[in-house]
């Protein structure tokens, strides 16, 4: 019951009988209520419909009507409130009939007291609770799942993006390989043009593989199949590592590249090969959204507390909207941009790949940008050891 006062309304032609409720109601000692009488049946169903009360006290004879149709029709027009039956004859067949025309309860007056009236208000009042605490878990309930199905609806979209995205990559070195080879067959012997083909062959394939390696990686994280392999390994070394590898892909694209080490020799507690690879998709994904000719910076230091090292990417493409700086590590995702003659291409796993080895090794990857052609940056933090002492 609540603290308030429980607005009731008596629905009955007969004063006695509300003289009667309101001298009942007033027996009932640990509940406060307001009771307002309508002894107009004519008013009766665009009273309850305003639904300015809590509870109505419905007689069933009401003069020409009967509070059986009252309530009917309350109902049929959407009343919320509950409306219990006042009936002075007793007759089984009307409590099954308030029952089925939608009443909470049905009383007989002849045999009515206050405590059996406290009752039939309480528990309506409880019933009604219910029915609303279950409307709205079900409301609830049918949000969640329709977001969840929105949810797997995108997914599905993602999907299919993906496998096109896919299929486009795949197919796009083999293109070249194809002429290649068939240029190949028409030069028949001249060393020249054997070698050049090679050449382009070798670079298509490295490129395929490359694609086929890091969707590899990301099936085994997703796993959580990949363990890092930790050793002391200077931090040059993987800098080397990755600018060697990818050096080709920045000359393609007449780009600069300039690493700053720190004058004093950096140790790592790492995996080596992990970190290369970080390295290389971070300068990869510079080099491919900045426009040709562009600049592309590596600068490493200590942090200032000597507890790890800093590696910073930068370069001067068209820079990263401010509502995808979070959004570029997710799986599967490529900010579209005006690149101005970037190579906007691959399977937007990069990314992912960079943040989750980082995570995995300790560290936290960032996305900075100005936005508006002011190039990016990404920074880069890995503990000099590793947080997890048995990982070592």
């Amino acid at each position: 019951m609540p603290d308030r006062p429980i607005r009731l309304m008596l629905i009955d032609d007969d004063e006695e009988d509300y003289i009667l409720a309101r001298d009942l109601l007033a027996e009932i000692a640990d509940s406060r209520f307001e009771l307002e009488w309508l002894a107009d049946a004519d008013r009766a169903v665009d009273v309850i419909c305003e639904g300015r009360h809590d509870l109505y006290l419905v007689d069933y004879g009401l003069g020409p009507r009967d509070g059986l149709g009252v309530i009917r029709e309350a109902v049929a027009r959407g009343a919320a409130a509950p409306m219990i039956l006042l009936t002075g004859l007793d007759e089984r067949a009307i409590d099954l009939d308030a029952m089925r025309a939608g009443a909470a309860d049905f009383l007989e007056k002849w045999r009515l007291n206050a405590t059996l009236l406290e009752r039939s208000i309480r528990y309506s009042l409880q019933e009604k609770e219910h029915a609303e605490e279950l409307e709205r878990r079900v409301q609830a309930r049918t949000a969640e799942l329709a977001r969840a199905n929105e949810a797997l609806r995108d997914v599905d979209r993602r999907k299919n993006e993906y496998l096109s995205l896919l299929a486009h990559e795949l197919r796009n070195p083999l293109v070249p390989i194809r002429n290649a080879l068939e240029i190949m067959r028409l030069a028949g012997d001249d060393p020249s043009v054997v070698e050049t083909s090679r050449a382009m062959i070798e670079r298509q394939v490295k490129h395929i593989v490359r694609l086929i390696d890091d969707l590899m990686v990301v099936a085994r994280l997703s796993r959580g199949l990949i363990k890092l392999k930790y050793e002391s390994v200077p931090v040059d070394r993987m800098v080397t590592t990755a600018t060697e590898n990818v050096r080709s892909f920045i000359a393609k694209a007449r780009h600069e590249l300039a690493v700053t080490l720190p004058a004093e020799p950096l140790i790592l507690q790492a995996d080596s090969e992990r970190v290369s690879q970080v390295l290389y998709n971070l300068l990869h994904n510079a080099a491919k959204y900045t426009k040709a000719g562009g600049h592309i910076r590596l600068d490493v230091e200590r942090d200032g507390e000597g507890e790890g090292v800093v590696f910073r990417v930068i370069d001067d493409g068209p820079g990263i909207p401010e509502d995808m700086l979070e959004a570029v590590f997710d799986i599967f995702t490529q900010v579209k941009r005006d690149d101005e003659g970037g190579i906007a291409s691959g399977l937007g796993v990069g990314l992912w790949l960079v943040k989750r080895l980082v995570e995995l090794h300790g560290g936290k990857v960032e996305a900075r940008s100005g936005g508006g052609r002011q190039g990016c940056e990404f920074v880069v933090w890995l503990p000099t050891a590793p947080v997890d002492s048995e990982a070592a």
